[in-house]
């Protein structure tokens, strides 16, 4: 049991977003004639409205109508090819453009210099193709060059690399190695500081992104690891504060104590309580504040100060604190002013929105289920109430291919789950036979990163879920 509770915590590991769209950053912009140069335009103009059938055939028109520069200017031709090589991977052809790409590179680099800046753009598109197939190692190895590029032109501090830095975290969290990750986040931090200045404004993108990151990354520690890892997870929500609390300083500074631009940070903030679970009464004093300047800036509107309600409503559900109710209920009566706001109060209330923990897309399993051939879908279809207040309520298992100890887990994950509940008429309700299909998977890989330590906890999942339903104060005296 609680190895398969550890193997679920990797499912909130904060491995950073990366997408097939992320490509289309690094599309060059080739020096072409008239014409040719009008297709270029038309084609960024496809693959910004996520048309890439038509992007793509166009580009194909135009790497033919560009074949006499092979000799007689390759880098042109490389730009153009590795151009239809990053829309072949926007749109999921991700082997076919990362061959494209690479070939691209070959007449890039035949007259360039080796450490030249124009090679950065197919290096990195050769980067994101390789993480998106998975080759970690040489998907580092990739962004490491294009990051070198930088630090051999602009310095080892240069902001240019902080989107190298982002894709290194998200490769070593790909290959489990977070500490790795860890590292990366606090050097694009350093890079930030002495690119920006550590109290200015345009650091303050840099302070909100690694606040979310170290808490997202505390929160795949258990509370019941050995001091050792606890110690770590101690560290991370500390920087993780510590982050928004910069932002916030910096926002007073330049803004004033009353700046809607303090809400990020302060929701940031309150977020980083919540996951740390045993400082969640800080959390509230947060979300107070937020409301406080919503309801006494002139600058906000409606939107603004429902928000800031529902944020707080949400907080007392998790805790399971009975003022949730009056909370939803007074967003819900504030958006009922005109159609635009019910429609807001529609897409808040009309259905539960689960809140905690986050919702995995896998679950994991030791081994293969007996019965089941390997390849095969493993999942449970199940479904269940969500109550007034949030709770999960008459579970019932539908279908499934998985062992019982994968569904008992499943059950402890949902009944120590909470939802914003649905409003109906202006009451909190039930909703009744929602239903799920949780799909579950093989862990086939070396030993996980401290995983004979996190086996060792003396506490069992059935007291950590319990400890994470209690309200805070119940839990700070633990």
């Amino acid at each position: 049991m609680k190895t398969i509770f550890f193997l679920t915590l990797l499912l909130i590991v904060p491995c950073l977003a990366i997408a097939e769209e992320d490509t289309l950053a690094y599309l060059y912009e080739p020096a072409l004639g008239e014409r040719q140069q009008s297709m270029a335009e038309r084609i960024r103009l496809h693959a910004r409205n996520t048309e890439f059938d038509a992007a793509i055939t166009l580009s194909q028109d135009l790497l033919d109508s560009a074949n006499p520069l092979r000799d007689t200017d390759p880098s042109i031709y490389g730009q153009v090819m590795i151009n239809h090589g990053i829309l072949r991977v926007a749109a999921g052809e991700y082997q076919l453009g990362l061959s494209i790409i690479e070939r691209g590179m070959e007449f890039l680099e035949a007259r360039t210099n080796p450490f030249d800046e124009i090679l950065i753009n197919s290096i990195m598109a050769k980067g994101i193709c390789q993480l998106l197939l998975g080759s970690f190692t040489d998907a580092e190895d990739t962004f490491r060059r294009a990051q070198h590029l930088t630090h051999r032109n602009k310095g080892v501090y240069n902001k240019e690399q902080l989107p190298m830095v982002s894709y290194l975290a998200a490769t070593n969290l790909r290959q489990r190695n977070s500490l790795a990750a860890d590292q990366q986040q606090r050097f694009s931090l350093k890079v930030a500081e002495q690119s920006y200045g550590p109290n200015s404004i345009e650091i303050l993108p840099t302070l909100t992104k690694l606040g979310s990151y170290f808490a997202s990354r505390g929160d795949t520690i258990s509370l019941a690891a050995v001091t050792e890892l606890r110690m770590q997870r101690n560290i991370l929500f500390k920087d993780s504060v510590n982050l928004y609390h910069r932002a916030i300083d910096i926002i007073e500074l330049n803004y004033g104590v009353n700046d809607l631009r303090l809400l990020t940070p302060l929701r940031g903030l309150a977020s980083a309580r919540m996951l740390e679970i045993t400082q969640r009464r800080y959390a509230e004093a947060a979300l107070l504040r937020s409301l406080e300047i919503v309801d006494s800036n002139p600058n906000s509107d409606l939107t603004d100060r429902t928000q800031a309600i529902v944020d707080l409503g949400d907080f007392y559900i998790i805790i399971s604190d009975e003022r949730a109710r009056e909370t939803y209920l007074s967003a819900w009566t504030i958006l009922q002013e005109t159609p635009e706001t019910q429609q807001l109060a529609s897409y808040l209330f009309d259905s539960p929105v689960r809140l905690y923990p986050r919702n995995p897309h896998f679950l994991y399993l030791e081994r293969t289920p007996d019965g089941v051939t390997t390849g095969d879908e493993l999942f449970v279809n199940l479904q269940y109430d969500v109550s007034p207040n949030g709770h999960v309520r008459e579970i019932e298992i539908i279908d499934k291919n998985v062992p019982n100890k994968g569904v008992r887990l499943l059950r402890q994950i949902l009944r120590a789950s909470r939802y914003r509940p649905r409003i109906h008429n202006g009451e909190l309700v039930s909703t009744e036979a929602l239903e799920v299909r949780q799909l579950f998977a093989v862990l086939h890989s070396r030993p996980l990163p401290d995983e004979k330590q996190e086996e060792e906890a003396d506490t069992p999942i059935e007291e950590l879920l319990l400890l994470e339903e209690k309200p805070a104060e119940t839990v700070d005296e633990a």
